[in-house]
């Protein structure tokens, strides 16, 4: 009978998934890594020594969030071959828990006293069982530094020509006109909502509303600083660092955490509930906020920073930042009432957000990698995980984003769900009074259109100059 175990893994081209089998004759393992020749099959009556093999990553506590890919340590299945040892199995493990644990004991039945132990360092386990692979040798390894060196020039010369006239003015054109445009559009928002009378949660009718009700949740969690019941909470950690003038510096992000979800939440009141699809909402949430030589943090955020090796009283300046919908706490919503059998499947965005999702999601990384011939895959995944790591520290560990083309949630066809809804209508969910949200939001408005047209009139100036 066959024993199956599916993990995911982080990578710097996003999640992998693999597949240990392991049946009376061989070892099977199957994963979508786009990078070649990563499936395998190994016999046990073929193999000569196995064990597991171990290396020490990055970061870890008092150091800034890296990359989810970037693993504190790394373990690998590694099976020498009694036919050739130039072509011996080392895959990665599913990461520490009960998978790993039955997937190594089943190893371990099969081979027994061919298998040597676990946790040896990786140059150890290479030297004792022979795997050093000439894949991997030396020069090779150097000559993929070369090449990621070398596109890290061109990605340089790239951006430079980027920056000309003949590739700004018609960017500029395009990204300003669309801020532009966000920006009156809010304001529209705005307008919308200011004539609109707040109706009860059961008796608002289907189409444009705007509630005020508590919010629900079925599966609250404690925020990390204040402790309060949330439906979800994100939460920042900031070192100011000094710039070479004494008198300036700034701010840096090295951790975020959060809990919960965002992809819904659920409203209440006498009158019956409602569910929130907030794909596509204006979020406007109050973000409370602690120095660490002018405010009392609650002992929950100190106890946290501790964690993360960066304690509130260290001598450091800090500051801490938490955003969350507390349960309990009225939400202000001006959006689309309808039942769920009418809401449709996705929000199905255009070709301009599809590319704005690939980028921001990350998604674009796999299917690039995966286009390009054998021989430059691993130099492309290199570079990409190389910039990745520059530009990742201390943002890495925020809430990933969600695409605009993700499912709704699951309910009863009769549920009555706020959303989007069709066309430019607005959309706008805040936790603070309505007078106070619609003037966040048109502060918003007025902020992102000012950028579309001061863009816009950089654009105009470049072409009459």
């Amino acid at each position: 009978m066959a024993q199956r175990w599916t993990f995911t893994v982080q990578t710097p081209l996003g999640e992998t998934h693999s597949t240990y089998t392991i049946t009376d004759d061989a070892l099977f393992y199957e994963s979508d890594d786009p990078l070649a020749g990563d499936n395998a099959t190994v016999g046990w009556r073929t193999i000569q020594e196995g064990s597991t093999a171990t290396m020490q990553g990055m970061g870890g506590r008092g150091g800034p969030d890296l990359p989810k890919w970037v693993p504190t340590q790394m373990e690998w299945l590694v099976l020498t071959r009694r036919d050739d040892v130039e072509i011996a199995f080392m895959r990665r493990l599913p990461p520490p828990g009960a998978d790993r644990d039955a997937l190594l004991a089943a190893v371990r039945e099969r081979l027994g006293t061919r298998w040597l132990g676990e946790g040896l360092p990786l140059k150890e386990a290479q030297q004792r069982m022979g795997t050093q692979s000439q894949e991997w040798s030396g020069l090779k390894v150097a000559g993929i530094v070369v090449a990621v060196l070398g596109m890290l020039v061109l990605a340089i010369l790239l951006l430079a020509l980027l920056l000309t006239p003949f590739v700004l003015v018609p960017a500029g054109l395009v990204g300003g006109g669309w801020l532009l445009r966000r920006g009156l559009r809010m304001l529209g928002d705005c307008k919308a909502a200011e004539g609109m009378a707040a109706a009860k949660v059961g008796r608002a009718r289907v189409g444009l509303v705007h509630i005020e009700a508590p919010a629900e949740t079925a599966t609250p969690t404690r925020a990390a600083i204040t402790g309060r019941a949330c439906a979800w909470w994100d939460v920042a950690a900031w070192v100011w660092y000094e710039s070479d003038s004494e008198d300036s510096g700034g701010w840096r992000r090295v951790a975020s955490r959060h809990g919960g979800s965002v992809e819904s939440i659920d409203i209440g009141d006498e009158t019956g509930t409602a569910t929130v699809w907030l794909n596509g909402a204006e979020l406007l949430l109050d973000l409370r906020s602690w120095e660490s030589d002018k405010d009392t943090l609650p002992p929950r955020g100190i106890a946290l920073l501790d964690t993360l090796g960066f304690p509130w009283h260290g001598g450091q300046r800090l500051r801490v930042t938490e955003e969350c919908v507390e349960v309990g706490a009225t939400l202000y919503v001006i959006g689309t009432l309808d039942l769920r059998r009418n809401v449709p499947a996705s929000l199905a965005p255009g070709r301009l957000e599809r590319i704005v999702d690939a980028i921001r999601t990350g998604a674009w990384r796999r299917n690039v990698v995966a286009a390009a011939p054998a021989f430059m895959r691993i130099v492309l995944a290199v570079f990409i995980g190389f910039i990745d790591m520059l530009t990742g520290i201390g943002t890495a560990r925020m809430r990933p984003r969600a695409s605009r083309d993700a499912a709704p949630p699951v309910l009863p066809p009769d549920a009555r769900v706020v959303w989007k809804g069709h066309g430019d209508r607005p959309f706008l969910v805040s936790d603070r009074p309505g007078q106070g949200a619609l003037a966040a939001l048109r502060k918003r408005a007025w902020i992102t259109g000012g950028i579309g047209a001061a863009i816009l009139c950089f654009v105009v100036y470049e072409l009459v100059a």
